[in-house]
């Protein structure tokens, strides 16, 4: 258990109520629970953390993966992605004729 100050929850961090530990996301969350559950679940302990290559950022929040700047632009959203679509071109061109035309 961590006995450190409370770290402010926003966005998608969370706290493990088991470990008390810190997350930078769902992810890392949902990861650090190991075995199966009702069974032998439990939470991975810092050195196996640690030996996994995960990190505690500087803000207090453990995170699976470091990104490196081609990281970062890999899951930025893409500029150049397509606009989306409007909702009438989306739709087949029979489902916008009024409900009885023929």
């Amino acid at each position: 258990m961590s006995a450190r100050e409370p770290l402010k929850l926003t966005g998608r961090r969370c706290q493990c109520c088991g470990c008390g530990e810190y997350f930078n996301g769902e992810r890392g969350f949902d990861r650090h629970r190991v075995g199966v559950y009702g069974v032998n679940r439990r939470c991975l302990t810092v050195p196996e953390m640690l030996a996994l290559g995960w990190f505690c950022n500087p803000a207090g929040f453990w995170a699976v993966t470091r990104l490196d700047g081609a990281g970062r632009e890999r899951i930025r959203p893409a500029q150049a992605s397509p606009a989306p679509m409007p909702l009438r071109d989306a739709l087949a061109p029979d489902s916008r004729k009024p409900a009885g035309a023929p």
